[in-house]
């Protein structure tokens, strides 16, 4: 069987051996957004390994029974060629004779020593959900398995490098992971419609969070769901995003407790909604149905409390509300990225988006879903890293730094801090991803052109456009750099009317290249961003930063 794969797959499973080539390390990571088909990366992965090495072994981990069925059961069916094996006791099944082994780390983590052949290669999915603490199940697997295979190689998939309490899952003494082999862009997966824009609305209410306090890195589970439970919210709330969602198929509500589930589903229900509630207590089968009846459009909501987060592939998703709020960054990320995947329609109209509703100010709190820098939870002293906090202009719902006064796309003037409620009534409804932020017209005074380099850097091109006020809005043009950069890079030189493939080549002709009149803007933070250009009349229209 032919596995088709797409370009930034494709370049997934190459920058993973030329990480392991280039002597970086043996445990790499790759970043992939949360529906960009990390399972057929790793078929395609192992079915190339086992085609030049048929004695390999190999183990595949997850770290909950679901995740352990649904990897393996993807597997077979894009390679029913290569045999297989479960070892997991939530799965009845303790099968390690086979070429690929597919497990459950609750169940293995203390066998090492007993299978019957080396390991010789070791996927992690979700790898996020790993402690580098050698006392955690993970941790003495790994350390167990350096010992039985010697040369065992890593490698870990997720959505979410980092932990909220330990940082970058590469960064620190006793990391598990070396380094990050490739990073696939979550906007240009949307840009190119292998995923769905997230949008979101207004709504009437939000979770009044000032009496809840944070403990051990999240806020008190107790006082959450007591916050959320308020009765008001609840109707309110309900009542909106049922009417949100009347023109949706699949809602996902994640709820603060189980108290609060029972509560926002029995309210639904009233709206004559059919509506289950899963929790960790829910039994096996119980759960099971719910899950399947959901993903084959029988039952139209989920209430859920801590289970849909990781691992759950429900294409058919169009509706995410959160009447909940998070201090992990990673469970944000994980929980919306739920309704990114494409949906055929089966039979009715294809999925165009998927509308978030957020009543915990998590948007504003971790950012937009695709600016997440998560080199900015801890460094690698441990450290807490300061993360810009951010907040929304009220009238054109541009995300802005906090010490920001003027809204530089509509000119808003802000309150004096003083002035400011502490919290507000309405649901966050402004954008969740950078593309949705109100971009503004800069016109151009005069361009630069530099090489930009830092010592045991690559270099770059650095393309300053320079505003009337002396303002610099610059962009790196990485030609000399490999793989997806480059291939961005030179899409970039394109668009300017040049043929450059590196950067003393972009040097030399870049007084060919095409004159910019003006820019388009985006805020990011506190800086500003290039995303957009407008050129000189008879050269060109208006044109997309990244587009060809």
């Amino acid at each position: 069987m032919t596995l088709q794969l797409r370009p930034y797959q494709e370049q997934c499973i190459s920058d993973l051996f030329e990480y392991w080539e280039s002597g970086k390390g043996r445990a790499p990571i790759a970043v992939l957004p949360t529906g960009a088909g990390k399972s057929l990366i790793v078929a395609s992965f192992i079915k190339r390994v086992l085609e030049e090495s048929p004695y390999v072994h190999i183990m595949v981990l997850a770290h909950v029974r679901e995740l352990v069925q649904q990897n393996h059961d993807e597997f077979v069916a894009l390679c029913p060629e290569i045999s297989t094996g479960i070892y997991s006791a939530g799965l009845n099944s303790r099968d390690v004779k086979n070429s690929v082994i597919f497990a459950g780390i609750q169940s293995i983590y203390n066998k090492v020593y007993s299978l019957p052949h080396k390991i010789d290669i070791v996927i992690i999915d979700e790898a996020h959900s790993i402690s580098p603490k050698e006392t955690t199940r993970y941790g003495r697997f790994i350390k167990d398995m350096k010992v039985a295979s010697p040369r065992v190689v890593i490698w870990g998939a997720t959505a979410t490098p980092f932990r909220t309490s330990e940082g970058l899952l590469t960064a620190g003494k006793d990391r598990l992971f070396d380094g990050i082999a490739h990073c696939t862009d979550l906007k240009d997966l949307i840009r190119d419609g292998y995923l769905v824009p997230i949008v979101s609305k207004s709504g009437v209410k939000k979770i009044d969070l000032t009496n809840v306090h944070i403990q051990a890195g999240e806020y008190n589970q107790r006082e959450l769901a007591h916050a959320a439970d308020d009765k008001e919210l609840v109707r309110l709330a309900v009542e909106e995003f049922v009417e949100y969602g009347k023109d949706r198929r699949a809602w996902i509500v994640y709820c603060s407790g189980v108290a609060h589930a029972e509560h926002v589903a029995a309210e639904i229900r009233k709206h004559k909604i059919e509506c289950k509630v899963l929790t960790g207590n829910t039994k096996t089968e119980e759960r099971d149905k719910i899950v399947d009846d959901f993903k084959n459009g029988r039952l139209r909501c989920i209430c859920n409390v801590g289970v849909l987060t990781t691992g759950f592939n429900a294409p058919i998703t169009d509706m995410i509300v959160l009447l909940f709020s998070t201090i992990s960054t990673g469970k944000y990320i994980q929980v919306v990225g739920r309704g990114a995947r494409t949906y055929s329609g089966n039979g009715g109209a294809p999925k165009q988006n998927c509308l978030l509703l957020d009543y915990g100010e998590n948007v504003l709190k971790h950012g937009l879903l695709d600016e997440i820098d998560v080199q900015r939870t801890k460094d690698v002293f441990g450290k807490e890293k300061s993360k810009p906090p951010m907040k929304e202009c009220p009238t054109c719902k541009v995300i802005l730094h906090a010490r920001v006064m003027k809204c530089p796309a509509c000119g808003y003037e802000f309150p004096l801090p003083e002035a400011e409620a502490k919290h507000g009534t309405e649901a966050y409804s402004g954008p969740v991803t950078s593309d949705q932020v109100t971009p503004f017209i800069v016109d151009v005074a005069s361009t630069w052109v530099s090489k930009h380099s830092k010592p045991g850097k690559i270099p770059s091109v650095k393309l300053e456009f320079i505003d009337k006020m002396d303002r610099s809005y610059p962009i790196w043009i990485c030609l000399d750099h490999r793989n997806y950069a480059a291939e961005k890079a030179r899409a970039l030189v394109n668009q300017f009317g040049g043929k450059a493939k590196t950067v003393e080549e972009a040097l030399k002709e870049y007084p060919l290249w095409k004159k910019v009149e003006k820019i388009e803007v985006r805020p990011d933070g506190k800086f500003s961003r290039v995303t957009g250009f407008v050129f000189a009349k008879g050269q060109s229209t208006q044109q997309k930063l990244g587009e060809g």
